[in-house]
């Protein structure tokens, strides 16, 4: 079996089994998979990210962006025939 994790700008994004990216050993992917175990909970605004130097370092989760409103028989048509909302 051959174990992989995927770090990105520093960050580790991803560990597993057969999936691609930098190969490690079974006793480091174990490593991680127990530190990953212990992520601290996130809380309001603020979660957690692995670094490559397996410690978590924390970051404010951006907000959910507005929903854009739902259109309307009339606005769909007008998009679809290519009239004012095209």
């Amino acid at each position: 079996m051959k174990y992989y994790k995927r770090i990105e700008n520093g960050y580790i994004l991803a560990i597993g089994e057969n999936m691609g990216g930098t190969e490690i050993t079974e006793a480091e992917y174990n490593e991680i998979r127990a530190v990953i175990a212990s992520k601290p909970p996130r809380e309001g605004d603020t979660d957690y990210r692995l670094r490559e130097d397996l410690t978590w370092e924390a970051y404010t989760v951006p907000p959910e962006p507005e929903p854009e409103p739902d259109l309307n028989t009339d606005e769909i048509l007008n998009i679809l025939l290519g009239g004012e909302y095209a």
